[in-house]
């Protein structure tokens, strides 16, 4: 992995400050099935949200504009994380970036963004936060009708299931059909996983009928 140091302007408030950007990375991992790398790129989160340190602003990069009124950083639900519960530095960046992407109505962003705070409460063993980030992904994904697609959707049923929501992935997933052949096969295996109240995450090596060149 390769970084370096830029200067960057805030959107926001106009303060210049100074960040770590990632600017080569080699990845050959298998991800996980929600998606998460291995490998290298998976110790590169701390670069993936940057925090303005005047005025709280949080996002991928400080240079997209925030389209709502600078106060909203200021409010509560800004303030306190719409709920979620952490002390983990990262994981409070990750989701205020979320609830500036819903401002912004960038809502596959959002989802995003809960998931990657899932990940880094994983790594905390912190299981209140991890749950309420996925199932604030899943709200989102279904009030936003971000359902049609795939890739999603068997993201969704990865949600469900490390959330604890196995009947739902038998139900819902059980009989579903999917164009593409490895989603098909995922998803199948997102049941099976439901079937036997496993809670804990798999890669796709761990796919019993897909085999990946190592």
């Amino acid at each position: 992995m390769e970084t370096e140091i830029k200067k960057i302007v805030c959107s926001v408030c106009g303060k210049e400050s100074e960040h770590t950007v990632i600017t080569k990375i080699e990845d050959n991992g298998i991800q996980e099935m929600d998606l998460r790398p291995t490998g290298e790129h998976r110790q590169t989160m701390d670069y993936w949200v940057m925090e303005c340190p005047e005025c709280g602003y949080c996002n991928g990069t400080l240079e997209t504009p925030l389209d709502a009124d600078r106060e909203y950083l200021e409010s509560d639900e800004y303030k306190t994380l719409d709920g979620v519960i952490t002390d983990n530095v990262l994981v409070s960046k990750f989701v205020r970036k979320a609830l500036v992407c819903m401002k912004n109505k960038d809502y596959a962003e959002a989802v995003k963004s809960y998931v990657y705070s899932a990940w880094v409460s994983d790594d905390e063993r912190d299981v209140t936060s991890s749950l309420d980030c996925r199932n604030k992904a899943i709200r989102i994904m279904e009030k936003k009708s971000l359902l049609n697609s795939e890739d999603m959707m068997l993201l969704r049923a990865d949600l469900l299931r490390r959330s604890g929501q196995f009947e739902k992935v038998i139900k819902e997933y059980g009989m579903k059909q999917f164009i593409n052949p490895f989603i098909m096969i995922a998803s199948q295996y997102e049941v099976r996983l439901s079937r036997e109240r496993d809670l804990s995450a798999h890669s796709m090596s761990d796919i019993p009928s897909i085999k990946f060149e190592t």
